[in-house]
């Protein structure tokens, strides 16, 4: 049976790694605060501008943290997809290395069932021999008991003369019987054992064969060890980094929205400032009787209605 060569396989799946590209998404975007309409305002003064600069730093460590992040999940997936196959492959290695188990275990039950029985007989004929007191050639005695045979059938003989060849005939059907169990005996034990040694042999094949198969499930099942410790190391740096995005994300947003509320707030206190000057610009003009303009006219009338 032709296998793909395990260590080349278990080489590739630890030992294989894919280019990170992070995603053109990244190179933009429109919550930095270089692209937010308070990073221009000319009013901000040393304090605001510490604070976009942090701003600004948050949100390329937030992005830089993204980044990382997917390029995380990405090689997380990749060792997913390699743990997979190495469980796959295992299950299949240790389904056809039982196969070959079982295998085994029907061919050893055969076998000694074989050496069993040719031991049995073995003990038959040892029996059958003690009990022959001569052991002729079969065919030596089968010509003789063929030739009384014939003298019997063709010759004319005395009463005693008869009776004394069937007693031989008999004797010697006796001994060629005996004989043939003898010979029947030493085939079969002699075909048991063949086939017990052939048998034998085929368990040797298959248990060598089952053994290189145990052997690729161990190599395997050390990669596939090193593959999930290498999952759960890459969980925890996943978790982390979700965490640490979380954390900066919080504070970029916590300090975008004080800079915004900073912003409106000044923007109000401008507009305040402006129509109190415009109010004080439009009294003085009617204390002298001039004409006001329309913000003049509307500054003052909303003073008044204050």
């Amino acid at each position: 049976m032709n296998r793909p060569n395990q260590t080349e396989t278990i080489t590739h799946l630890l030992n294989s790694r894919r280019v990170y590209e992070p995603s053109p998404i990244f190179d933009f975007n429109p919550y930095k605060a270089v692209n937010l309409p308070f990073h221009h305002s000319s009013h901000l003064g040393t304090a605001w501008s510490q604070q976009v600069s942090e701003i600004d730093k948050l949100d390329d460590e937030r992005q830089q943290l993204r980044i990382e992040q997917s390029k995380s999940l990405d090689q997380l997936n990749e060792t997913k997809i390699k743990l997979q196959k190495v469980r796959e492959e295992l299950q299949n290695l240790r389904k056809t290395r039982d196969g070959l188990n079982d295998t085994v275990r029907a061919l050893k039950q055969t076998r000694d069932r074989l050496r069993d029985t040719s031991r049995e007989k073995l003990a038959t004929l040892r029996e059958l021999l003690k009990k022959m007191s001569d052991r002729p050639h079969a065919s030596i005695a089968e010509k003789e008991l063929a030739a009384l045979e014939w003298q019997v059938q063709t010759s004319p003989l005395e009463k005693d003369d008869e009776k004394r060849l069937m007693t031989k005939i008999r004797s010697l059907e006796i001994r060629v019987t005996g004989y043939h169990k003898v010979l029947k005996l030493r085939e079969d034990i002699t075909k048991q054992r063949e086939e017990a040694d052939q048998i034998h042999a085929r368990i040797q094949e298959v248990a060598t064969e089952s053994q290189k198969h145990h052997a690729d499930i161990v190599q395997l099942s050390e990669a596939f060890q090193t593959l999930r410790l290498r999952r759960e190391e890459q969980e925890k740096t996943l978790d982390d980094l979700k965490r640490r995005t979380a954390d900066t994300n919080q504070k970029f947003l916590q300090l975008r929205n004080t800079l915004t509320d900073d912003e409106r707030r000044e923007q109000r206190q401008k507009g305040e400032a402006l129509k109190e000057a415009l109010k004080d610009t439009a009294q003085k003009k009617l204390s002298k009787g001039g004409k006001l303009t329309l913000q003049e006219l509307s500054a003052l009338y909303e003073g008044t209605e204050e």
